[in-house]
């Protein structure tokens, strides 16, 4: 499916080449070879200009354009023809930095189609047929420039489009604006060239392209700063907004997207560290075409590529999963993408999860990349271990550390909440009151850390037969709370009835001692059994204390009567 969508791509790829190529078979007859030796040189200059361009996402930048023009003005269309196309395929064949074949090829005879496609626009404006750089043919020739730049430009634009190739940092408009900077340098070079020809000869043409030279190596220096610039903002922005108040889920589609900006890759994913298993991660944000797919998704330490970067804490880079050796046989992730950059989430020594960059092209991630995730891993890595020891210091201050409940002054908090609601809404509020029989008689017998483990044991029977809206909450000592929103006095009867039972049916076990324990319940709702929050605590309170008098192991109904019943 993928290979038909690409085929007009790919039609209209080999279209221009063959007719490239064709069209400089054709014109060769109508090469002047008696200049043979003087457009060998030519070429050898615009060569070196392909050698030094200054490669961009969506392009590259070469001053080779003032050889063109002053060979196109000096010797006609034809032999500017010749000298564009051999020295795009000679200077991007040789020093074509990883580019294929079909892109040296496809430059090599868009620069013909563009030429031959200018001058045509030329001659039908008018322009002389000598190329006279007399007043009345400037304007003529500038529009052989304009054409050429924009034909030029529209069948790169093409050319590159499909592949989604370049850096997001980077737009089109930069590469034309960058372009056409060159040209203002290039085009009146080339006019000069042409003129110095008349009067000195090819050498003369050969000494003033030298600044031309010069000032594409400015050019170069000045895209790289630039580039670099655009990187650092983006790296500071990312900086900026993590040491911001932002919640986990905030943190990680903060990554994503702006790591998007830097590298159009194709999936993006970040793993954390499972809570309740240290050696498990699961996909907790993810950003692509299957990303819905992804997200839940796990893997676990050791396993799979994925899994020996996690333990080995190491950033990886594979530019071709099909015969790299550390994902050669390996299942998932790496038979989806052709190249991969894995950096893992690492604070301190622990390696909090992994930050996951994906793309079907091979090759796709370079070094510089490496270097630019690498920094926004490790920023990621502070700010997740950030989140999570304020989610511990949070949790922690409102749970008990025995039981891993609730505490007093949280429950308390939120049943104050609550009974506002329901009293606002009119929806009804249960209360179960629940309390260890004889619990100091465990302790005495069995010591301190058995009643604690008790403690403990008791309040996962708790919170395991209640609803996930209900709160569970110790209360003190050995007392618990269940605290039930929209519950009447009958259900919550059923519940406290259903954990005695749970409790009573369950073994302790110490020093290969088993033990049974029992528990009592007081129940309370409202607006049956109380009108406001102090009446419902004393109303289940009550009840409870009603179960201990009557012989313990039991659950009690208030027989209060609310204020508004």
């Amino acid at each position: 499916m993928r290979s038909v969508r690409r085929l007009p791509h790919i039609l209209y790829n080999w279209t221009v080449v063959g007719l490239g190529f064709w069209l400089l078979a054709h014109t060769f007859p109508l090469l002047d070879l008696d200049h043979g030796r003087e457009l060998l040189l030519l070429v050898a200059l615009a060569v070196l200009a392909e050698w030094l361009a200054v490669m961009l996402p969506q392009g590259q930048l070469s001053g080779g354009f003032a050889i063109i023009f002053a060979t196109f003005l000096v010797y006609g269309p034809v032999a500017a023809v010749w000298v564009s196309g051999l020295a795009s395929l000679i200077g991007q064949g040789v020093v074509n930095r990883g580019n294929p074949l079909r892109t040296t090829l496809f430059n090599a005879a868009q620069s013909v189609l563009a030429l031959l496609g200018a001058n045509l626009l030329y001659q039908l404006a008018g322009g002389l047929p000598d190329r006279s750089l007399a007043l009345t043919n400037i304007p003529l020739l500038a529009v052989f420039v304009l054409a050429y730049f924009s034909l030029n430009q529209t069948m790169v634009y093409i050319y590159a489009l499909p592949a989604r190739q370049g850096n997001p940092l980077f737009q089109w408009v930069d590469a034309l604006r960058w372009d056409g900077l060159t040209y203002l340098v290039t085009v009146p070079c080339g006019l000069l060239m042409a003129l110095l020809f008349a009067k000195i000869g090819i050498y003369g043409m050969v000494l003033l392209f030298l600044p031309v030279l010069v000032t594409q190596f400015m050019l170069r220096v000045y895209v790289h700063l630039e580039m670099a610039n655009r990187e650092l903002r983006v790296l500071y922005e990312v900086a900026r907004r993590l040491g911001g108040s932002l919640k986990l889920d905030e943190i990680l589609e903060l990554v994503l997207r702006e790591t998007s900006r830097m590298i159009n890759f194709h999936t993006g994913i970040i793993y954390l560290r499972a809570e309740d298993d240290e050696g498990l991660y699961r996909v907790r944000a993810a950003t692509g075409p299957h990303a819905g797919l992804l997200k839940g998704s796990t893997l676990r330490r050791g396993d799979g590529f994925l899994g020996l970067t996690v333990e080995s804490g190491e950033t990886q880079l594979v530019h071709d999963t099909k015969i790299d050796v550390r994902t050669a046989d390996d299942v998932g992730l790496t038979q989806v993408h052709r190249s991969m950059l894995v950096v893992p989430l690492v604070a301190e020594t622990e390696v909090l999860g992994l930050l996951v960059l994906g793309d079907k092209r091979h090759g796709f991630f370079e070094d510089k990349h490496l270097q630019t995730i690498s920094i926004i891993g490790g920023q990621t890595a502070v700010a997740v271990a950030n989140v999570q020891l304020y989610r511990k210091l949070e949790q922690t201050a409102i749970t008990d550390g025995l039981t891993g409940l609730y505490n007093y002054r949280y429950f308390y908090h939120r049943i104050m909440e609550e009974m506002e609601r329901v009293s606002r809404y009119g929806y009804g509020l249960a209360l179960v009151m629940l309390d260890i029989d004889y619990f100091k008689k465990i302790n005495d017998r069995y010591g301190h850390m058995t009643g604690d483990a008790v403690l403990a044991q008791v309040a996962q029977l708790i919170a395991a037969e209640v609803r996930g809206c209900d709160l569970v909450a110790r209360y003190g000592g050995e007392e618990f709370a269940v605290m039930m929103p929209e519950t009447g006095p009958g259900e919550a009867m059923h519940v406290a009835e259903r954990i005695r039972l749970a409790v009573r049916e369950a073994l302790f076990e110490t020093d290969g001692v088993r033990f049974q324990v029992r528990i009592s319940a007081g129940v309370a709702a409202y607006p049956v059994h109380a009108g406001d929050l102090k009446e419902i605590l004393s109303a289940a309170d009550a009840a409870l204390y009603r179960a201990k008098e009557q012989g313990r192991d039991r659950s009690i109904l208030s027989d209060r009567v609310g204020a508004d019943s």
